[in-house]
């Protein structure tokens, strides 16, 4: 992966001397399901879509009847190439944020009455419509952003970082995937939440009522009815929404009752996500018998971060006596903070070296990592959070208060409480001056340290985050160095989606891959990035080699998996998932 992106063509790139109204204005008076219809077209388009290119995209919206407003859109978009540096291929009408905002425009507005327009008219309304979400979605955001990094002017490295975050942060997570990945993982994450829930006697109850809520007898039929939704997404050939045919059979009430359960908003339950109403709901009913896809990477992530609030939107109107307590707790933290990464970190590591998780060191030691590892001199030290930045902070583009809101999660609360970064600071300190209660057999004059912190959700594989929560790190050893610590064989801290770990945990358990050679890589190579001492073709070549550093982990790892031809698919998918297929 390569550190690069589309720009966006916005209203006032065409229309430079015009005046736009308002996005309402443009749609108002055209019908509902129109609309929506061509916000589910533009969102069923794959990633590196051929709509990409604005000649392509323009050939494919105008009709023929509008020939003439083609040519003046089309004349627009030359005059605005000629005054840039780039060529039409670096460009793109099509924008994943707008379409999102575009669809659940659609979908939340009362729309006045239907108005009598043509064919041709609404062409134009909804093309203006959509150009001016894009404006609000690049050109305004890049505007906030400016501002908000002046502070920063000074550092050139910090303000490079924090540029492309508040660049990439608000719409990372909705292009930067590979989709094999996020099918297989989020279903062996649904399928882990849900052993985890049947093997306590605390949420009998609730799996009770979410089976009788579904209409399902138990979690395999629940995958089972999903995983045909999924492998149309997957599988699909063309550049347009999918649709999901509910046929004639004796299954057909039955199948249309529990789709409409994914078409039920229930947005107030997804308070820190952006998008939420489609992400609750990423189907709509189009008529009797078809469901619509409204976003395809939604309707894969449904079925594993979107179980909790599934979950949790039954427990809250059961009766006391049969509630799960804590059900939010028992999700973030008994279920992702120990027990689906205890269940990973020990097929990584096997029976080898020296280790000890969450669950053995909570009851006896206060601030105890959520799990350790030495092998001899090393040590991988990690800290697990299922957390999410809140979407005001992630769609601001105002990086004062995306900096805030990351630092409330990964650095320190207001009241000063710990988080992540100086959790792993205060156990890194343990470890140097030999009080760490349950492993002092190391010399610290040769130790080497791995501090790893695992993140549940992709927004954190946001490129340039990593560099950013490791200014943090390194500015609290650089404290650690004043207090007489050596700490020049502490690694830089590592940010890995659980996802990551999920996806290529065979890579790792079958020691094709060591983590500590990828981590050392990643380390040296990205976060800690320098052109210093390296031979480059070009001076574009040092650029680029720059930019790409800000890459994240996961996508690093990715690429070199792929390169080194060691993807496969985790065998713990195969031997629960494909049976299912054959039920």
């Amino acid at each position: 992966m390569k550190l690069t992106g589309k720009i966006v063509i916005t209203f006032n790139d065409i229309f430079p001397d015009e005046e736009p109204k308002s996005i309402n204005e443009y749609l108002d008076g055209i019908d509902k399901d129109l609309l929506l219809k061509f916000g589910t077209f533009l969102l069923g388009f794959s990633q590196n879509s051929k709509y990409e290119n604005p000649l392509e995209f323009l050939k494919m919206y105008f009709s023929q009847e509008n020939q003439e407003f083609f040519n003046k859109v089309l004349s627009g978009l030359d005059q605005f190439i000629k005054q840039t540096k780039w060529e039409i291929e670096s460009y793109s009408f099509p924008y994943v944020a707008s379409s999102l905002s575009f669809f659940e425009n659609a979908f939340d507005k009362e729309y006045e009455i239907t108005k009598n327009y043509t064919n041709q008219e609404i062409e134009i309304r909804v093309f203006k419509a959509y150009l001016l979400f894009n404006k609000f979605n690049t050109t305004d955001r890049t505007l906030i952003l400016n501002d908000s990094l002046k502070y920063l002017k000074g550092d050139r490295s910090k303000y490079a970082t924090a540029y492309c975050i508040g660049l990439f942060l608000n719409n990372s997570d909705l292009v930067n995937y590979d989709i094999k990945k996020v099918f297989t993982t989020q279903v062996l994450r649904a399928i882990s939440f849900f052993e985890f829930l049947e093997s306590r006697n605390d949420t009998r109850e609730l799996l009770k009522e979410f089976y009788k809520e579904y209409d399902i007898s138990n979690y395999q039929e629940y995958i089972k009815r999903l995983l045909p939704i999924q492998i149309a997404v997957l599988k699909k050939e063309k550049e347009s929404h999918i649709d999901i045919d509910i046929t004639q059979n004796d299954g057909k009430e039955s199948s249309i009752s529990f789709l409409n359960k994914f078409s039920i908003k229930e947005s107030e339950l997804l308070k820190d996500f952006d998008f939420k109403n489609i992400r609750s709901s990423p189907m709509y009913r189009f008529d009797e018998k078809t469901f619509r896809l409204i976003f395809p990477l939604f309707v894969l992530e449904l079925i594993g971060n979107g179980l909790y609030f599934k979950f949790k939107h039954i427990n809250d109107r059961l009766a006391k006596e049969k509630k799960a307590k804590d059900l939010y707790g028992l999700k973030t933290y008994d279920f992702s903070e120990k027990y689906i990464l205890h269940k990973i970190l020990k097929e990584y590591f096997g029976n080898r070296y020296f280790q000890k998780n969450g669950d053995e060191l909570d009851a006896q030691y206060d601030g105890a990592p959520d799990y350790y590892v030495r092998n001899g001199k090393k040590i991988f030290l990690f800290e697990s959070k299922d957390i999410l930045i809140n979407a005001i902070a992630k769609q601001s583009s105002d990086f004062s208060k995306i900096e805030k809101e990351m630092s409330i999660k990964l650095y320190k609360n207001e009241e000063g409480k710990p988080k992540a970064v100086l959790q792993i600071i205060n156990n890194i300190r343990k470890i140097l001056s030999k009080k760490l209660e349950f492993d002092s057999n190391y010399n610290t004059k040769n130790l080497i340290v791995y501090p790893i912190l695992v993140l549940h959700y992709r927004i954190f594989d946001t490129a340039g985050l990593n560099k950013w929560v490791n200014f943090w790190f390194q500015e609290e050893l650089n404290k650690l160095g004043k207090e007489g610590f050596y700490t020049s064989n502490i690694k830089p801290l590592t940010l890995i989606d659980i996802d990551t770990l999920i996806f290529h945990k065979e890579v790792f358990a079958s020691r094709k891959l060591s983590l500590e050679e990828v981590l050392n890589e990643y380390g040296n190579d990205y976060i800690n990035f320098t052109a210093k001492g390296k031979k480059y073709r070009s001076e574009e070549d040092v650029i680029q080699a720059s930019k790409n550093s800000f890459i994240p982990f996961g996508h690093y790892l990715d690429n070199k998996i792929d390169l080194k031809k060691l993807r496969e698919v985790p065998k713990e998918f195969m031997e629960k998932t494909y049976g299912l297929l054959n039920k």
